[in-house]
C-alpha cells in the first residue's frame, strides 16, 4: 500500500504533467511548433522512398516560352503540341502563364493548337500574391487561351521554402478552376480544402525531359527520336525548368527545383492515397494520458526507463509514419515531455536543498543553518557520524533506508526527547545540547554511544550502529561556521581511539587565514619564507659531524613561524606537497655544494612524504634536481616520512628502487611509529632507519624504551644497514647510545637545528664545547 510520501510524490508528477500538457497545448496553438513539426515532415520524406506512378511525365524547358519578343517560340510549342497529339499523349498541361499577347498570327497559330486538343491540352493559370499583398491570379491572354481548357495553381510557400499542402478547387472571387495536381490524379472535387503533399516519392522516379528534345525529329544517327513516343498515353507536364526566384520550389533533399514539380507531388500523393495526416494535438493528448499514467509509476528507476522508452517511442513515430505514408506532427508532444521533464529537474533540485528531508521529513542541516533561536541562544551543536552508514544501506533494501535512519535517530532522542534531530548528507545528523562544559558534554555523549552498544531492528534485521561525535562549543551566532567546524570535528574521529572530538577555538582572523593558507604556500615558496634550517648528525664514538638534515621553515610576515605539520599537511590537502618536496631538495643540494665549496663535504638528508612514493614523478624529480645542481647522488639521503601511510608496497617497492639506482641511501624516518614500520623494512629497500624520538628520548626512564632501541641496534647490524638514533635529548641518553654500540645520533643534546652558517661554526668546534654552546 503506498504510503503518504508516495501519494504525494504521485499526486505532484501529476500536476507536473497536466501544466506540461497545458504549457505545450497553448504553444502548439500559438504555432511555436511549426518550425519543428516541418523540420520532422523533411526528415520523414527521407526517412520513406516510393515509386512514382510513372504516368505524369515533366518536361521542362529553360527558354521562356511566353515571352512576347519572341513569337516564333509559340509557334514551336504549338508544332511540339500537335506531335504529342499525334503521338498519343494523354494529356498536356502548358504550366506558364502568356499573360502577354505576341504577335497575332504567333498567337493564333498557339491558340488553335491548343483548340485542336480540346479537353487534352489544358493551360494552367496561377494563383498568387501580389506585391500589394492582394491575391490574383495571373492570367494568360485572351489570344491565347480563348476557348482553352484551364486549371489553376496556388502554391503557397512557408518561410522555409516548402509547399506543404494544396487545394483540390482554385478559388477567385466568383470563378472556380479545378486544381493542377487534382486535375492530374484525374479528380473532381468540389471541396475547398487543403491536403497534404507527400515528397518521399523518389525524384528519380519521375519521368522527366528536356523540351528540346521533343522537338528534335531525327537522333544524331539518323532514327527517329523515340521520346515522344515515350509520352504516349501519360501526362505531360510542361513547365519552365531555369532556375530563379519566381520559377523555383524547396522539396525535402533538392533545393531550387522547378515549380511544376510540387504539383506532380501532390499529384502523385493523391494518386497513391498517401495524404493521411495525424493532427499534433491528437499526438499530444494521446501523449498526455501516457505521460498521466506512466507518472503514477511507484518505482522511479521504472517509471524513468518508462519515460525514456516514451520519448524514443515518439521519436520512432515519425519513422513508423513515413513508411506508411503518413505525415506526424510530434513536436508538440515531446515539448510537453521535456518540459515535464523541467518541471522534476526543478523539484529535484528543490529538494536537494530545501529544509525538510523528504524521507523521513525530518529537518536537514539547512534548517539548522538558518534557526534564528540557535543563533540568539549559541548552543552547544554536535555532529554525530554515522560509521559504515553506505554498507548498512548497501545491505538493507531501498523501503528500510528511511527507518534505518530513524531508529538512529530514536535512539539519539532517548536521552532529550524534546530535541530537534537535524539530517545532513549522508551518515551526519545534527542536534543542539545546552551545556557549554567539556566535560558535562562528554558525559552526555559517553551516554549517547553507551545506548548503541546493542544493535537496532531495522524490519527483521539487527543492525549494528558506529557513533562518534564532533561537538563545537565556540561563541559565535555564525550557524553555518558552527555546523562547519563539528563536522569537521565529526570527520576526525575514529570509533577507536577518538571517538569525541570538540573543534578548537578560533577567531574569525585564524580561520580566515587558515582557509587561504593554500594559496599563500606559492607566494612563500618565491619570496623565501620558506626556507631550510639544519639539524647536525654525529658519530657517537667521536663526536665528528657526518651529515645534517635539512628540514623546512615557514615565517610569515604576519603570523611568525607557522608549525611544520600545519603548512606540511595543508600541502599534502592542496595538491602541493611534490611542489613544496622540489623546493627543499634544490635547496638541500645547493647547500651540500655550498658546503662543499667551504670545505665541508657533507652528506645532506631530505624528508619525502610516504605519499609520494606511489608514483614515479618523485624519481623523474630527484633526477632533475641532480642533474641541475650538480651535487653528488652519493652524499644525498631520502628519508621516508610516515610510511604507515604506504598503501602499495609493490609500487613503492619499484620506486624506492629506482630513486636508490640513482645514488641516494634510502631512510626509514620514525622508524618503530606506525603499523607497518616492521612490514615496510621487510619489503621496501632501505638502507637506513632512524630510531624515533619515542623510544630513544625515554631510555633514562624506561627500560622498555632502552631494551627496544638496543634490539633496533642489533637489528641494523644484522640486516647491515645504518642505524640513526634521533630526538637525543641529554648528554646521559648520548652515553647510552655509545654504550649500546649506536654510531649516528641526532638531538637537541647535540645541536637544535640551525642555519648555514651555524653548521660552518659547528663543524669547528669540539663537541664538548658544542655541547656547552649550542644546547
Amino acid at each position: 500500500m503506498p504510503t503518504s510520501k508516495e501519494r504525494n510524490s504521485a499526486s505532484e508528477r501529476m500536476r507536473h504533467a497536466f501544466w506540461a500538457g497545458l504549457i505545450a497545448l497553448v504553444l502548439s496553438f500559438l504555432t511555436v511548433f511549426d518550425v519543428f513539426d516541418q523540420l520532422t515532415w523533411v526528415a520523414q520524406s527521407r526517412l520513406a522512398t516510393f515509386e512514382a506512378s510513372g504516368d505524369i511525365v515533366y518536361v521542362g524547358t529553360d527558354e521562356d516560352l511566353t515571352d512576347p519578343g519572341y513569337p516564333q517560340r509559340r509557334v514551336e510549342l504549338a508544332e511540339t503540341l500537335d506531335r504529342l497529339r499525334e503521338e498519343g499523349v494523354s494529356r498536356v498541361y502548358i504550366d506558364m502563364v502568356f499573360n502577354r499577347p505576341s504577335t497575332v498570327k504567333a498567337d493564333e497559330v498557339l491558340n488553335a493548337a491548343m483548340r485542336a486538343g480540346g479537353e487534352n491540352i489544358v493551360l494552367v493559370q496561377n494563383y498568387a500574391t501580389g506585391l500589394n499583398g492582394e491575391d490574383r491570379l495571373e492570367r494568360s491572354a485572351s489570344s491565347v487561351s480563348r476557348n482553352v481548357a484551364q486549371v489553376a495553381t496556388n502554391r503557397w510557400e512557408n518561410y522555409l521554402g516548402f509547399t506543404w499542402q494544396m487545394p483540390f478547387i482554385v478559388t477567385h472571387r466568383d470563378e472556380q478552376f479545378t486544381s493542377l495536381p487534382a486535375s492530374l490524379a484525374g479528380l473532381t472535387s468540389n471541396s475547398h480544402e487543403q491536403f497534404p503533399i507527400n515528397y518521399s516519392f523518389d525524384l528519380a522516379s519521375i519521368p522527366s525531359y528536356r523540351y528540346q528534345d521533343l522537338q528534335l525529329e531525327k537522333a544524331p544517327l539518323g532514327q527517329r527520336d523515340g521520346i515522344a513516343a515515350d509520352v504516349a498515353g501519360k501526362l505531360v507536364v510542361l513547365g519552365v525548368s531555369n532556375r530563379s526566384q519566381t520559377n523555383s520550389a524547396n522539396i525535402p533533399g533538392h533545393m531550387g527545383v522547378p515549380n511544376s514539380l510540387v504539383s506532380i507531388y501532390a499529384a502523385e500523393t493523391l494518386m497513391a492515397g498517401l495524404t493521411k495526416v495525424i493532427s499534433g494535438y491528437l499526438v499530444l493528448l494521446f501523449a498526455f494520458l501516457v505521460l498521466c499514467i506512466l507518472s503514477q509509476t511507484q518505482n522511479s528507476r521504472l517509471r524513468h526507463s518508462y519515460y525514456a522508452a516514451m520519448f524514443i517511442g515518439l521519436l520512432a513515430s515519425a519513422f513508423v509514419a513515413a513508411q506508411m505514408g503518413a505525415k506526424i506532427s510530434i513536436a508538440a508532444a515531446i515539448a510537453q515531455l521535456l518540459i515535464f521533464g523541467l518541471f522534476r529537474a526543478r523539484t529535484k533540485w528543490k529538494s536537494s536543498f530545501r529544509m525538510v528531508d523528504p524521507d523521513t521529513n525530518l529537518p536537514t542541516f539547512a534548517a539548522l543553518e538558518a534557526d534564528k533561536a540557535t543563533a540568539e541562544t549559541v548552543p552547544t551543536i554536535i555532529v554525530a557520524k554515522i560509521h559504515r552508514f553506505e554498507e548498512v544501506r548497501k545491505t538493507l533494501p531501498a523501503d528500510l533506508h528511511a527507518e534505518y535512519l530513524l531508529r538512529i535517530v530514536g535512539r539519539l532522542k532517548a536521552a532529550k526527547k524534546e530535541a530537534t534531530i537535524y539530517l545532513g548528507q549522508g551518515h551526519l545528523i545534527a542536534w543542539t545540547f545546552p551545556e557549554k562544559e567539556p566535560a558535562l558534554i562528554r558525559e552526555h555523549l559517553e551516554g549517547l554511544r553507551a545506548l548503541f552498544s546493542s544493535p537496532l531492528l531495522v524490519g527483521e534485521n539487527q543492525v549494528d550502529v558506529g557513533i562518534t561525535f564532533g561537538v563545537d562549543i565556540t561563541p559565535s551566532p555564525n550557524v553555518t561556521r558552527r555546523v562547519a567546524a563539528a563536522v569537521s570535528a565529526a570527520e576526525r574521529t575514529t570509533e577507536t581511539y577518538e571517538p569525541i572530538e570538540i573543534a578548537e577555538l578560533a577567531s574569525d582572523e585564524d580561520l580566515i587565514w587558515n582557509i587561504s593558507l593554500q594559496a599563500r604556500i606559492d607566494s612563500a615558496l618565491s619570496n623565501g619564507e620558506i626556507y631550510l634550517i639544519y639539524q647536525p648528525k654525529i658519530l657517537v664514538q667521536s663526536g665528528e659531524l657526518v651529515g645534517v638534515e635539512a628540514l623546512v621553515r615557514w615565517r610569515d610576515p604576519v603570523k611568525g613561524l607557522i608549525p611544520p605539520d600545519h603548512f606540511i599537511r595543508q600541502c599534502e590537502n592542496a595538491g602541493r606537497m611534490t611542489h613544496l618536496t622540489r623546493h627543499v631538495l634544490e635547496e638541500a643540494c645547493l647547500a651540500g655544494n655550498a658546503f662543499e665549496d667551504r670545505g665541508l663535504k657533507l652528506p645532506i638528508a631530505v624528508n619525502i612524504s610516504a605519499t609520494l612514493v606511489h608514483e614515479r614523478d618523485i624519481v623523474r624529480m630527484v633526477r632533475e634536481v641532480l642533474d641541475e645542481t650538480g651535487f653528488d647522488p652519493l652524499r644525498l639521503t631520502l628519508e621516508i616520512t610516515e610510511t604507515y601511510r604506504i598503501s602499495n608496497f609493490e609500487a613503492a617497492h619499484d620506486v624506492l628502487s629506482e630513486l636508490a639506482a640513482l645514488g641516494p641511501k634510502i631512510s626509514m624516518d620514525d622508524f618503530g611509529v606506525g603499523a607497518a614500520s616492521l612490514e615496510a623494512l621487510q619489503r621496501l629497500p632501505f638502507s637506513e632507519l632512524k630510531i624515533d624520538r619515542m623510544f630513544t628520548s625515554a631510555m633514562n626512564t624506561d627500560a622498555k624504551a632502552a631494551g627496544i632501541v638496543r634490539h633496533v641496534l642489533r637489528l641494523g647490524k644484522e640486516l647491515r644497514i645504518i642505524v640513526v638514533a634521533e630526538g637525543v635529548e641529554d648528554g646521559s641518553t648520548l652515553t647510552l647510545l655509545r654504550d649500546s654500540g649506536c654510531l649516528v645520533a641526532q638531538g637537541f643534546a647535540i645541536s637544535r637545528p640551525i642555519s648555514f652558517d651555524e653548521i660552518l661554526k659547528f663543524q669547528r668546534f669540539s663537541i664538548p664545547e658544542e655541547l656547552r654552546k649550542m644546547v
